[in-house]
């Protein structure tokens, strides 16, 4: 793991990530609210079907906006990103989450940092990188 790497994750962890994206796969076994300190779906405006999330399934108004929090293994493979795949990049996708899940704005070195120890998170097949 590079140095960039190892600094993104004590940034991970200190700033919460870990909270919801934990576990082995570094996620996949929550559902967590999209927006928890600022409205995504205000901000956007306009709102299709699949952004009532996970109350599509259960009619529960508690699960409007509540998706699945994916796994971030390969996570730099994945492209786009979201339910509605509006972050086109990882990048996008970082300062999305820090904006709307934490109430933060990353600065430069802070999202190079975080996006250097997300792309440590790809694996290899065959004993090849993917």
């Amino acid at each position: 793991m590079s140095e960039d790497a190892k600094q993104g994750f004590g940034l991970f962890k200190s700033y919460g990530c870990a909270s919801c994206h934990q576990g082995m796969a570094v996620g996949g076994n929550l559902f967590e609210r999209f927006g928890v300190l600022r409205d995504f779906f205000a901000d956007r405006g306009v709102l299709s079907n699949a952004d009532w999330g996970r109350f599509n399934v259960t009619a529960r108004e508690s699960d409007r906006f509540v998706f699945r929090v994916p796994s971030l293994r390969n996570v730099a493979l994945s492209a786009p990103y979201f339910h509605d795949g509006s972050a086109a990049t990882l990048e996008a996708a970082v300062g999305t989450m820090a904006h709307y899940q934490l109430g933060r704005e990353l600065d430069a070195k802070d999202m190079r940092l975080l996006v250097a120890f997300l792309r440590s998170l790809t694996g290899e097949y065959q004993g090849k990188p993917l």
